[in-house]
């Protein structure tokens, strides 16, 4: 038999790494309006590596980006695009090690496979130019296009400047062996969000999570992260997801893509390569046969589960009924305004929670909250009687359920 041979310099997955937000360089412009245009309206102008990776997830895509450079588009063809690297993940965790104080780059990322990114439109990126005289039909620091006779204009996202020889000021970002992708079809490459003017609607985008009955090409992705702390809040984000089917936007998250979807941690593959020399985790497919991706947490109902939510829901509500009682009996009739208050929880991996959803006696995640409909009022003219009621029905719930569960109050 011939033992299979892996290679640790190739790998079948390209990877789109974040960084932490550097509002100088990533949107240029000396005004409100040409920064907010850029950053959008989901982020912090100076959001860390880490928000921007639970946004894209969150949203269920990559917006395109400029890729700005000392003011300018590194970015030719005039539309932007999502970059990628077929780096071996490894070989990145070093190379972000580096470059971490430059803020140039993190280990924070989602991998795809490269077949599929291919699919949706993503090429290998072109170094370099058979010419020196490179002629431009227009050239702002938002929109560069190379002169057609050069280069194709439908090929120009492709081209990355490239010149290893020039003694002053050489250029080469060949090692990084990137990979561009631009949108192309206005019905399936976009995602919703919030605008710079808080305005919700469609933007270009290459969408992660909504499967093939909307035309979505990834049947996978893998979410990269550094620490294991970091992996467990991912995990909860996209069971979240997962359970919920959609997010706050209605945007679609097919169930399928998420369970077959991954969480690396960089610090496994740092521990397993060079302190457990175990070469083949420097990439993916090594991680796969090392049991090293973690996959989303789904779990089974408990036993009895439906007994166990019977009493402690009954247990709540005779809580409630109580500080209800003796709320009206201090207060009388008094109203302080209209509002909500929820028993929320935010386990979403518990499986106690995900029987709750599945059995539609929760509702959510909503910005990762699970509401519990327990029965009692959860709204009412007078939100600190609704408070009273809810404030004596959670912690009830917390001890019968062996959950954390607090109170979410929200005015109307």
């Amino acid at each position: 038999m011939v033992e299979k041979f892996q290679r640790h310099d190739h790998t079948a997955w390209v990877t789109h790494f974040v960084r932490d937000r550097l509002p100088t360089q990533d949107f240029p412009g000396t005004t409100d309006n040409e920064v907010g245009y850029y950053a959008g309206g989901e982020l912090a102008l100076d959001a860390d590596a880490f928000q921007v990776l639970t946004s894209i997830i969150t949203l269920g895509g990559i917006k395109p980006g400029y890729s700005f450079r000392n003011g300018r588009t590194t970015i030719y063809g005039g539309k932007p695009a999502v970059c990628a690297t077929e780096m071996p993940l490894h070989a990145f965790a070093t190379y972000a090690r580096k470059r971490a104080d430059a803020g140039n780059v993190s280990a924070y990322g989602i991998s795809f496979l490269k077949s599929e990114f291919y699919a949706a439109g993503g090429r290998p990126g072109i170094y370099g130019l058979s010419t020196d005289n490179v002629r431009y039909s227009r050239n702002d620091p938002t929109c560069r296009i190379i002169d057609e006779a050069i280069l194709p204009v439908r090929e120009q996202f492709r081209f990355i400047a490239h010149n290893p020889g020039d003694t002053s000021r050489p250029i080469d970002w060949s090692h990084e062996r990137e990979w561009r992708w631009i949108a192309r079809d206005d019905d399936v490459d976009q995602i919703w969000v919030q605008d710079y003017h808080n305005r919700i609607g469609p933007t270009a985008a290459l969408p992660l999570f909504k499967g093939a009955d909307y035309r979505c090409i990834f049947s996978r992705v893998c979410i990269i992260v550094w620490s294991k702390k970091e992996a467990k809040q991912i995990n909860e984000l996209l069971t979240g997801l997962h359970l919920a089917g959609s997010n706050n936007y209605d945007t679609h998250f097919d169930r399928k893509v998420i369970e077959r979807s991954r969480i690396i941690v960089l610090e496994d593959i740092i521990d397993a390569v060079e302190h457990n020399h175990e070469l083949n985790a420097q990439t993916i497919e090594g991680l796969e046969d090392a049991h090293l991706l973690q996959p989303i947490t789904i779990a089974h109902a408990p036993i009895n589960a439906d007994k166990i939510v019977a009493e402690a829901f009954a247990a709540a509500e005779t809580a409630g009924k109580k500080a209800g009682a003796a709320y009206k009996a201090k207060h009388g009739k008094t109203a302080a305004g209209f509002g909500f208050a929820h028993a929320v929880t935010t386990d979403v991996t518990n499986p106690i929670v995900q029987y709750l959803l599945t059995s539609k006696q929760a509702s959510g995640p909503f910005d990762g909250e699970v509401r519990i409909d327990y029965p009692g009022p959860h709204s009412s003219g007078d939100i600190n009687y609704a408070k009273a009621v809810c404030y004596a029905a959670a912690p009830v719930l917390a001890e019968k359920l062996g959950i954390e569960v607090y109170t979410s109050v929200v005015p109307d």
